[in-house]
């Protein structure tokens, strides 16, 4: 009979390994570690649990009333992005609190696990293909959009973990958004562009980084558009457009890696709202097909 070592030891390797799974398939997760307990609580420090967005479950961290109440703080750490302290301490009543018989306390760390960036172009054209390029060495998981099939294509967008050719409004109208999502509208046209940026402004949640091609003149049109049809002054702003840091240059592979520094910069939450004055009033030149 293998010793309870021997087992809680395989147990922790098969949700460590659970969890190198999920980023590889670009799935968020939440790991739950136990830090520290003590009394009778059948959770020792190093127990861990993996929760997956899509719902599968790896380890324990004790069961019942505990592993509940860890699960419920999983699914939230996975819906906000933040990961958590839970704290039930003996001195506050412990395990008692949550209608546990066992005495003592326990800390849980609920570990968000990021499956790195995911980045949506919408639009195949000469910028959106340097876009993927230049995102995917960057480190963002691309998904390329386009309702033209010869150019949303493998072959064609090879740096793209995925390819979808198909109508560029409704996809993004069932897309979902959140803290590792970005999103890149470089389309053939204005009408496209604005259709699929209406529709990613009603995601919930919304994605962390909005950025929409076009000169001045052409944001400007969009966002009289927006306020008319009643999206609020915070929406609007959230909108990077137009989009890129204003580094000069205009080739497609120049503007795709404007729009990655400024992806990057708004990941690490740097400021850069004084170099994006120049384009209120310059804009940038429409950049492809």
């Amino acid at each position: 009979m293998p010793s309870l070592e021997r087992t809680v030891s395989d147990m922790m390797i098969e949700t460590l390994r659970a969890a190198v799974q999920a980023a590889a398939a670009s799935k968020k997760a939440a790991l739950i570690t136990v830090v520290q307990s003590s009394g009778s609580t059948p959770a020792k420090p190093g127990f861990k649990m993996l929760l997956t967005e899509d719902g599968y479950l790896a380890g324990t961290v004790g069961g019942g009333a505990l592993e509940q109440l860890a699960l419920e703080v999983a699914r939230r750490v996975i819906e906000t992005g933040r990961s958590e302290l839970v704290a039930l301490r003996e001195e506050d009543g412990g395990l008692a609190q949550i209608g546990m018989a066992c005495q003592g306390g326990i800390e849980l760390f609920v570990e968000y696990l990021s499956p790195g960036p995911k980045l949506y172009i919408y639009g195949a054209g000469h910028v959106g293909i340097a876009l993927a390029e230049a995102a995917a060495f960057a480190g963002f998981s691309v998904i390329l959009v386009d309702d033209r099939p010869e150019l949303a294509s493998p072959d064609r967008a090879p740096f793209a973990r995925e390819t979808h050719a198909c109508d560029m409004v409704e996809f993004a109208a069932n897309a979902t958004g959140g803290p590792d999502t970005y999103v890149a509208i470089v389309t053939r046209g204005h009408a496209f562009d604005e259709q699929v940026l209406k529709q990613v402004l009603h995601q919930d949640p919304l994605p962390h980084y909005i950025g929409m091609m076009g000169s001045a003149h052409k944001v400007n049109t969009c966002v009289d558009h927006l306020r008319s049809e009643g999206f609020s002054e915070e929406l609007i702003e959230r909108v990077h457009a137009p989009i890129g840091l204003p580094i000069g240059g205009d080739t497609p592979r120049e503007i795709a890696i404007s729009i990655v520094a400024e992806m990057i910069a708004c990941r690490y939450e740097r400021d850069i709202g004084k170099v994006r004055e120049l384009w209120r009033t310059e804009g940038r030149p429409k950049g492809g097909p």
